[in-house]
């Protein structure tokens, strides 16, 4: 197949989950014998070339013009290099996410749209328990109309989507997150003390209950340390996260609360191999590769109740969940495996079995492959020929 993934946060630059996710899938397909393209646009100081080629992985950075309309006219550069390529027949699926509604006003086009369902920022905002905007809500749903076929990350962000943009019915299908399952290192490599958090700082993270709860567990913990692990966010005044952090750890506690900013994957993932623990209290989830990057990794995790957090995780069994609202459950989940060495490796153990059958990279690939597949037959039989 011929496939090309719209995506604006294509590694090695700074990039969230939906860059790592679409770098995953991309890097899978192009290995397995597909054609495979990226395009997306970047601020023109993004530190990676406007063309290079990734493990097999073609990839198209248009630069946004400087001027206050220039993210105008980068979206319609992108969607006439689209057409440009369907129209050769060098693409026979196009794959969006539902963050940024990049198909909003599309054109029709020769082959089929799929979005996938990652968390649009109008999701987030309900999750948190605010007000989507009028102006992003409006061009994600565009978007999400725009898109022939739909793919959710989770049953949960499903669900909560076609809530909340009113869809009668879908996703057509629900794929979970790929991850790559690293080889283990010796047990005697993992630093029991060492509790590992990673992604942005923002209150949506849970960071702020996480921090909240440090107190006690260094007090019934004194050898712990805390490692924080992602860029600095903005606090809901528009304040430096870091800062408001830093400000509310207890002097004699500071020491023990280190960060490191943000740091390309590869390093993320060699903290996980070592970590005694990652904690991931977030409030809101589409479906998070952090968590399945801990548990591939074998570290054991703790995550939320909260969104997809119960799919992905059986508490107890093959890691802890807690609300993010409880800095008092953070701490005792926390506490509990710096206390039961056995429960710790038993979690990293199961949790890593678990990513394995389900969430692997051969496992996911195999789904999508069948999924994209269906999409361009049931495209063709519905009349759309290219």
């Amino acid at each position: 197949m011929k496939i090309c993934f719209e995506c604006s946060e294509y590694p090695p630059g700074p990039h969230g989950g939906i860059g790592s996710l679409v770098q995953i899938q991309a890097r899978a397909l192009a290995n397995a014998g597909h054609q495979v393209r990226v395009v997306g646009i970047y601020p023109g100081d993004y530190p990676a070339p406007d063309i290079e080629e990734d493990q097999g992985v073609r990839v198209w950075r248009l630069r946004l013009p400087p001027y206050r309309t220039g993210w105008l006219t980068a979206r319609w550069r992108l969607f006439r290099l689209v057409k440009r390529w369907c129209e050769a027949r060098d693409t026979e699926l196009i794959e969006v996410p539902d963050y940024g509604a990049p198909a909003a006003g599309w054109p029709g086009l020769p082959v089929p749209v799929v979005v996938r369902l990652s968390g649009s920022a109008s999701f987030f905002r309900n999750e948190m328990g605010g007000k989507p905007r009028r102006s992003a809500f409006l061009l994600e749903r565009a978007s999400l109309r725009r898109g022939d076929y739909i793919c959710s990350e989770s049953r949960y962000l499903a669900k909560r989507t076609r809530e909340l943009f009113a869809r009668e019915a879908g996703p057509d299908t629900v794929i979970y997150n790929p991850v790559e399952v690293p080889e283990l290192l010796p047990d005697a490599r993992r630093v029991p003390q060492y509790v590992m958090f990673a992604g942005t700082l923002t209150r949506k993270k849970g960071i702020i209950s996480l921090v909240r709860s440090w107190p006690r567990v260094k007090e019934e913990s004194p050898a712990a340390e805390l490692h924080i692990w992602g860029k600095d966010g903005q606090t809901d005044e528009g304040g430096s996260m870091e800062e408001f952090l830093r400000s509310i750890i207890p002097d004699d506690m500071a020491e023990s609360v280190r960060f490191h900013g943000h740091v390309p994957l590869g390093e993320l993932l060699e903290g996980f191999r070592t970590a005694g623990m990652a904690v991931l209290p977030s409030y809101a989830e589409g479906f998070a590769l952090t968590p399945l990057h801990a548990m591939a990794a074998g570290c054991p995790t703790i995550y939320t109740t909260r969104g997809s957090g119960p799919e992905l995780i059986e508490h107890g069994r093959t890691g802890l969940l807690v609300d993010p609202d409880r800095p008092d459950q953070i701490a005792g989940s926390i506490l509990s495996l710096l206390h039961d060495a056995p429960l710790a490796r038993r979690l990293g153990a199961e949790g890593r079995s678990h990513v394995e059958r389900n969430f692997s990279r051969e496992v996911i690939l195999a789904q999508n492959e069948e999924f994209y597949r269906r999409c361009v037959g049931d495209f063709r039989k519905r009349g759309h020929h290219d």
